[in-house]
């Protein structure tokens, strides 16, 4: 996890620890342009956004061929609200070595992070997390422990919201 300052034109790097995850989860060789790839989305319900890797990705599209199956309607009619949701506006973006990558306009508005601002970063389980640390702070059912890293991460880089 982390804080990162996203910069004028909207670039923010992945903090090391997720962006080494990444990498050795991309199933590419180990420094190679390939392993710097990640998917990013707009998460399904709350203003944030959701980074991950690709083979993440191939695990997210079964689960929806499942799941279009699963609740496919009369004469077998299936309903396009499941990919829209579970793939949203995803993206593909390239992060260069240090992590580094643009954030689109669109999921920048979805998440509310300014140019310039902060983006915080929180590793959920196979995916990551990115908020805008002020709406974070006051969503209303996002975790404590989670508000209280963003809280800590914010005095310890002397960032004043």
């Amino acid at each position: 996890m982390g804080l990162q300052l996203v910069d004028d034109k909207g670039r923010v790097a992945i903090p090391a620890g997720l962006r080494a995850t990444l990498e050795k989860n991309s199933g590419q060789a180990e420094g190679s342009k390939d392993a710097r790839v990640a998917i990013l989305t707009t998460h399904e319900s709350d203003p944030c956004l959701i980074a991950y890797d690709e083979p993440y990705f191939d695990l997210l599209m079964d689960r929806l061929d499942a799941r279009e199956l699963e609740f496919a309607g009369e004469r077998g009619r299936s309903d396009s609200n499941i990919w829209r949701e579970g793939v949203g506006s995803s993206e593909n973006i390239a992060f260069d070595p240090s992590g580094r990558f643009v954030v689109p306009g669109m999921h920048a508005d979805h998440a509310n992070i300014g140019k310039p601002g902060y983006a915080f970063f929180y590793g959920v389980g196979k995916v990551i997390e990115i908020w805008d640390p002020r709406t974070l702070l006051a969503h209303p059912t996002a975790p404590e422990s989670m508000k209280t890293a963003c809280r800590y991460h914010l005095a310890d880089k002397k960032v004043t919201l």
